[in-house]
């Protein structure tokens, strides 16, 4: 063979050697941790807590992530979703307020009513139509594009997608409501008079009916819309609790536990009538034998969306939950299922807490384990996002166990406590360490977060501040504590206001439903108070209150910037506001203490709280969270579309 033949032959190897590289299967895992700080992550990695994740930043880069203004999650999942700022994809805060109401609602997603009213059939009523739940942000999700490109894609609970956008497969997260339709509305059972029956934050107390150990009680399931009035439907359970031992069956008819005093049930399925013997509905939840004698006190989850048979979609295509959950076993599909009421509510200590939320870890190491050996297998081009939500829960509800300089830090906290966030840092390594035993070096493998952490030490009355500077004013004062949600303010005295964790509104005149500001002046007042909050201060120690007041003009782009609050607010570190501010009440004072569980928090300055970014590739400093869908498009060579606002971070 002459030398010329044998160069031929070589020219047709190499270019089939290039053919096959050049169409080598595209691959991603991006590990979606809610909360994760960059300065607690580069603290446990230099004290050798987090191996995993100091040999990911090794092999390729890392970088704190800017978040958005403000940070918080659903505001910044939105912009990871659709690389574009608020102003494009239209969530400001998790309220927003109806201007020609003044109503608020939750930003996230909202439920239409039937159109046409039901027909009265006595006390039932025939409903022509059905509710139906819609996904109030803009703009198209990042994976859509990658289902067009034939992209096999899975997500886990990437918040921000309730009702779960119909691309790629994909559970839904944050905004998932429970069966009742809430955010998550818990129960707790007990005859003990020292707890006060009725409603709490997040939840409802309940007495048990019955006694010498036999008793029963009723959790709520949705509204039935086929009675006057639609009340709630309803399950009982009955409970036999052993008088000489501290054990109990717990047993709903569908489902039934036997429970030692302390444990928790696997997740045991209910069934809520609407039409007796003719029509229910499906749910599921978790109890907690928390005290069985003397006193029985019992806790029952939020109801559950049972994924295997979804009375509300959890997931596209529906199959998905369900197949899920028939490997790894059923799972929490309630938003952000960590119980942070039930310890706000002081019904739960921090020690229960971290063991409730560490029951939902443990779903997840089943579910991200199945994924990634699905992932494995898997040939072709292929995404897998998954998201952990419980290292942010933590933050917020351990924040001042962890912080010395906590008002109401108690000195005596037990070392479980003082250790819970280094522990949970550990535990998200464990998962990032998974991931790349899975994903090789042929796979891009990014950790990244939404937002960092700071102290919540001290309240920040927003509307107080308002009524003292002059733009606010109350119809009468003496009545301020008895008024929520922007009740007994004097709308023609008042110019500004605020409800919401970061948002202010000037009260503009054809805009607000009462509005005195005319169009025209809008601007110059909101500049004007802008540049007054920057000077708030907090005696004795001169420290700032705002340290970032911003226009919404100045920070967002895109066609529903005129729909933002006037000013974004963002308050220095160890400021929040107050939780008297976020239902748009006037507080009597300007500052306080934070005496609540949740101690830790974001919704602050955006600079102060800014995410991390982690990958087996190197990457570009000066990030954020609009990069990460421009990212996740380049790598699979798919063109983002020109709303999207960031840049390709991998190198």
């Amino acid at each position: 063979m002459d030398a010329r033949r044998i160069a031929r032959i070589a020219a047709v190897l190499l270019a089939l050697v290039a053919l096959a590289a050049g169409a080598a299967d595209r691959r991603m895992i991006v590990l979606g941790v809610d909360g994760m700080d960059p300065g607690l992550m580069r603290q446990y990695m230099d004290e050798g807590l987090l191996p995993n994740l100091s040999r990911l930043a090794k092999q390729g880069g890392q970088s704190t992530l800017g978040t958005t203004i403000p940070p918080q999650s659903p505001v910044a999942w939105s912009s990871f979703i659709t690389g574009m700022d608020p102003g494009g994809h239209g969530l400001f805060d998790f309220l927003h307020l109806d201007r020609a109401t003044l109503e608020p609602y939750l930003s996230a997603a909202r439920v239409e009513k039937a159109g046409l009213e039901p027909i009265p059939l006595g006390r039932w009523r025939l409903p022509l139509g059905t509710e139906k739940t819609v996904l109030l942000r803009k703009g198209r999700a990042f994976w859509e594009f990658l289902d067009e490109a034939d992209v096999d894609v899975r997500l886990f609970q990437v918040p921000a997608n309730y009702p779960p956008v119909p691309a790629g497969r994909s559970v839904s997260g944050m905004g998932t409501p429970d069966l009742r339709g809430t955010p998550g509305t818990f129960f707790y059972f007990t005859n003990d008079t020292a707890v006060a029956a009725g409603t709490v934050s997040g939840g409802i107390v309940r007495r048990l009916l019955g006694g010498r150990g036999v008793f029963s009680g009723e959790i709520d399931g949705p509204p039935n819309s086929l009675l006057e009035s639609a009340p709630w439907s309803t399950a009982r359970f009955d409970l036999r609790i052993d008088r000489e031992n501290p054990v109990a069956l717990v047993d709903f008819g569908t489902a039934r536990a036997l429970l030692r005093e302390g444990e928790w049930s696997p997740w045991l399925k209910v069934r809520f009538s609407l039409v007796p013997g003719l029509l229910d509905v499906p749910g599921m939840v978790r109890v907690y034998a928390q005290r069985l004698l003397p006193q029985p006190a019992i806790y029952v989850t939020p109801v559950n969306i049972d994924p295997t048979e979804p009375a509300q979609p959890v997931s596209h295509p529906a199959e998905y939950a369900r197949e899920l959950a028939e490997h790894a076993g059923l799972f929490y599909t309630e938003e952000m299922p960590e119980e942070t009421k039930a310890l706000s509510a002081n019904l739960f200590t921090p020690q229960e807490f971290v063991r409730q939320s560490g029951l939902v870890m443990e779903e997840r190491r089943r579910l991200f384990a199945l994924e990634l050996g699905q992932f494995r297998r898997a040939r072709g081009d292929r995404f897998l996002f998954f998201y952990l939500s419980t290292l942010d829960q933590r933050h917020h509800m351990l924040g001042r166990e962890n912080d010395p300089s906590h008002p109401f830090h108690d000195p005596a906290t037990p070392g479980d406590l003082l250790g819970a966030m280094r522990e949970t840092y550990r535990e998200v390594d464990d998962f990032v360490g998974q991931a790349m035993a899975a994903a090789g070096d042929e796979t891009a493998l990014i950790v990244m977060s939404d937002h960092g952490f700071a102290p919540f030490r001290r309240q920040a009355h927003l509307n107080a501040w308002l009524e003292q500077q002059g733009y606010l004013a109350l119809a009468d004062p003496s009545a301020r504590d008895r008024n929520d949600w922007l009740g007994g303010i004097d709308w023609k005295r008042t110019r500004a206001f605020s409800i919401g964790l970061n948002s202010l509104y000037i009260n503009v005149k054809g805009r607000e439903r009462d509005g005195i500001v005319a169009p025209a002046e809008r601007a110059a007042l909101a500049r004007e108070i802008a540049g007054k909050l920057l000077a708030w201060r907090d005696l004795p120690g001169n420290q700032p209150v705002v340290t970032q007041a911003v226009l919404r003009e100045d920070v967002y782009h895109g066609p529903h910037v005129e729909a933002a609050p006037d000013v974004v607010v963002g308050y220095a570190w160890g400021y929040r506001a107050s939780w008297a501010t976020s239902t748009g009440k006037v507080a009597a004072t300007l500052l306080e203490d934070n005496d609540e569980a949740w101690s830790g928090d974001h919704c602050m300055d955006s600079r102060t709280v800014p995410g991390v970014l982690v990958a087996n590739r190197p990457v570009l400093d000066g990030g954020d969270l609009a990069d990460l869908p421009v990212t996740i498009l380049g790598y699979f060579g798919v063109d983002a579309p020109d709303v999207m606002q960031g840049r390709n971070l991998l190198r």
